[in-house]
């Protein structure tokens, strides 16, 4: 309870001190303010903020932006917009009720609608994206990060993909009606990810789960042609990765947790074996090899130091007569 309340208070001064330095930024980059009563006379700042009177303030900020913002009884309400830096021309619409935004809509300097966000309650939003026409891109509904249901459109506004209740496949288009990303949903979440280059051709496949890279990913280059196959469990690099320079694996390597672990090879033309090395943990732990003209060299590693071959062999006897005492001394001996 003690760590909690130091930990309100703690995020209760970084908020007060946030607040301020915003208010301070706000205050130098603001040109001018109108307070407008609702039946279109000015009135002082002073008795507006006294009387809390319903209509409209017109903030002029340094950038060129115009900011309208809608009131009533002191809190937002109605319509707030935000121009282009020196047009008329809305940038952004907030909608708000008594204080509450509810919805929010971007506009592209044409005035044509890019993304809509509906608040239909704090944890349920309903997102609505356009192409540059201004025909339908997607429509989603989320609960918090959750998607529920999802419409995807091509570029001749016909229904392509769907999610309904938390399963389907998901499509992400910018707004040149490009194919960015393709994703498989279930539960609600992205369960594999597919991205491509520019003219369609995949660059990376990834599984997930929860969120972070679980399984085994593979990126591919503008040709198609393999560039790398890594294994992955959350996030972190774990099992076999293979990577490619045009189409032929040129290192092989195992890692654990995100470190190296195993034998990492190196190849030419993916086929003739140059260097061979043994990794303990992150470091160099082993024979390391390396084959030239027939023959081969080998260095010796222990805990990532370089070693002589006898005493490499002498601190692996160490380890191992410490292993047995210690095994002696459990009872498992």
């Amino acid at each position: 309870m003690k760590r909690f309340s130091t930990l309100l208070v703690l995020l209760l001064i970084i908020f007060s001190v946030g607040c301020q330095t915003s208010n301070k930024d706000k205050n130098d980059n603001v040109v001018s303010e109108r307070y407008i009563h609702k039946y279109g006379y000015d009135v002082s700042k002073e008795e507006w903020e006294a009387t809390g009177y319903p209509g409209t303030v017109v903030t002029t900020l340094r950038n060129g932006t115009t900011v309208t913002s809608s009131y009533e009884m002191g809190v937002l309400h109605g319509p707030m917009t935000h121009t282009f830096p020196h047009s008329n021309t809305t940038e952004t619409l907030n909608i708000y009720e008594r204080g509450n935004l509810v919805k929010k809509t971007n506009y592209d300097i044409r005035g044509i609608p890019q993304k809509e966000l509906i608040f239909l309650s704090p944890s349920h939003v309903k997102v609505t994206q356009w192409y540059m026409r201004g025909t339908p891109l997607s429509v989603e509904e989320y609960h918090n990060t959750e998607l529920l249901e999802g419409e995807y459109y091509n570029e001749r506004n016909e229904p392509e993909y769907r999610v309904m209740k938390g399963s389907g496949t998901r499509i992400v288009r910018d707004q040149h009606e490009k194919m960015v990303a393709k994703e498989v949903i279930e539960n609600g979440y992205a369960v594999l990810r597919e991205t491509f280059h520019p003219h369609g051709i995949p660059y990376t496949i990834t599984p997930l789960s929860g969120g972070k890279i679980d399984g085994v990913k593979n990126v591919f280059a503008p040709s198609g042609e393999p560039i790398s196959t890594e294994s992955y469990r959350q996030n972190r690099l774990h099992g076999p990765a293979t990577y490619y320079q045009n189409g032929c694996r040129y290192l092989e390597v195992t890692y654990k947790q995100g470190l190296k672990d195993g034998i990492e090879r190196h190849l030419v033309d993916g086929q003739t074996l140059v260097e061979e090395t043994e990794w303990m943990e992150g470091q160099k732990h082993g024979p390391s090899i390396l084959y030239f003209d027939g023959m081969s060299k080998t260095r010796f590693y222990y805990n990532d130091q370089l070693v002589s071959k006898e005493r490499y062999r002498e601190l692996n006897e160490q380890e191992e007569n410490i292993a047995i005492m210690n095994d002696r001394a459990l009872g498992r001996g």
